[in-house]
């Protein structure tokens, strides 16, 4: 098994629907058929509290849960993910993968519920424990053709996820956040075309990574 020392920590990020999940086990599979150790995993999610914490900012009914509180509960989940499976995962010199992380944060709640960056940003130093990710892979949609790929997949309105649920001004704030991330962070965010086929998506995204890992 190839080892690279202190590990590497990927990101998938974009909007709804930008094929996030199905690009993320493509490039996992290519590195382990370079015989590299791949770590798979979510945000929010990843470990037993933060699978937990998805649930309910996903699906709690129970009220609405303010922005602030929203926030709060991504720091929780990547605090524990960090702590629990990035970073002793890193330490074994492997691959970590992750479907979505903070820029999704900066995106969702910093440019569209309209937090304050600063404070954002002192989360991502506070839960990430200095360690920032060595590459993002940005899948770029636009809100209509996002929302067409959800409407396929679920004809019928769910409101299963609170995030799927927005409107689509919500969702465009959404995409000019990614977007102004990708601007200003050009080295780390590599921006892709999400509407291309996905075998050739894929073979851009493995060029990438393969240009980080040497």
């Amino acid at each position: 098994m190839k080892t690279i020392p202190g590990g590497l920590l990927f990101s998938f990020e974009g909007p709804d629907k930008a094929g996030k999940s199905t690009q993320l086990q493509l490039l996992a599979a290519s590195l382990r058929q370079c015989g590299y150790q791949v770590y798979e995993t979510r945000e929010p999610g990843g470990t037993i509290l933060g699978e937990e914490i998805r649930r309910i900012l996903l699906q709690f009914k129970g009220e609405d849960i303010s922005p602030e509180a929203e926030l709060l509960l991504f720091g929780a989940s990547r605090a524990q993910l960090m702590s629990q499976l990035v970073l002793p995962a890193m330490r074994q010199g492997a691959i970590v993968l992750c479907d979505r992380f903070i820029d999704s944060t900066s995106a969702y709640q910093g440019e569209a519920r309209g937090l304050s960056r600063d404070f954002i940003a002192a989360m991502h130093e506070f839960t990430l424990q200095g360690k920032q990710p060595d590459l993002s892979f940005f899948l770029d949609l636009d809100v209509e053709t996002s929302f067409a790929r959800l409407r396929k997949l679920k004809p019928t309105f769910t409101d299963d996820d609170r995030f799927e649920a927005e409107n689509r001004a919500f969702h465009q704030l959404v995409r000019q956040g990614f977007l102004k991330l990708a601007a200003q962070y050009p080295q780390r965010i590599k921006t892709f075309d999400a509407s291309l086929p996905k075998e050739e998506l894929a073979a851009k995204i493995l060029q990438e990574a393969r240009n980080v890992i040497g």
